[in-house]
């Protein structure tokens, strides 16, 4: 249980490393909104979720050169092309609605810079040769997608709540029933080939 607990953790400081480390798309104008402003949650949310989405597909190149079954190649490779459609489709909405705002700050800098660090420590886990393999590195990879689905689609259903526009509202649902998606089929992999019974 104390294994899964720190995986969970390190799944979330990897992606947010990765989602912090890509450049994030500079295009909007105005100022950050206030916290106290109804739509400052909603654009850490969106900002959070973009960062991921945008950073997950930077494992395709730790993940490239780990041999591992076809079924869990298969998965991973569906879930880095999903996160790139949606990095793609959140920068464009992001253009299209002013509302929403992919360009917010989600940590505080000395969190960001923590987190940073961990995913750096954890990146070298997985490197191609020196880093972890076999059944250990399989598992690990996918309950590290695992939380991370877990953790966004959570995120995305409390957005859900709180946005009142009815284009993103639209997107944000589509999101969420995507996410459900890919987490029951992370989920169904690991309990067949990766947990015991």
């Amino acid at each position: 249980m104390r294994n899964f607990a720190c995986a969970r953790l390190l799944a979330g400081v990897l992606l947010l490393t990765l989602g912090a480390c890509s450049l994030i798309d500079k295009t909007q104008t105005g100022p950050t909104p206030a916290k106290t402003d109804p739509r400052a949650q909603l654009s850490i949310g969106y900002s959070l979720l973009y960062q991921e989405a945008d950073g997950i597909p930077k494992l395709k190149w730790i993940l490239m050169f780990k041999d591992k079954p076809e079924e869990m190649g298969q998965v991973t490779k569906d879930l880095m092309s999903y996160y790139e459609q949606l990095a793609d489709t959140m920068r464009k909405l992001s253009k299209q609605y002013p509302a929403m705002r992919i360009d917010v700050s989600p940590l505080p800098e000395i969190e960001a810079e923590e987190r940073k660090a961990i995913g750096t420590d954890l990146a070298k886990d997985f490197a191609p040769v020196v880093g972890r393999s076999g059944t250990e590195f399989e598992r690990e990879a996918l309950l590290m997608f695992y939380n991370s689905l877990d953790e966004q689609r959570h995120l995305v259903e409390v957005m859900l709540k709180r946005e009142t526009d009815p284009g993103l509202k639209r997107f944000l649902e589509n999101t969420h029933a995507e996410l459900d998606a890919r987490y029951e089929k992370v989920g169904a992999l690991l309990k067949r080939r990766y947990f015991t019974h």
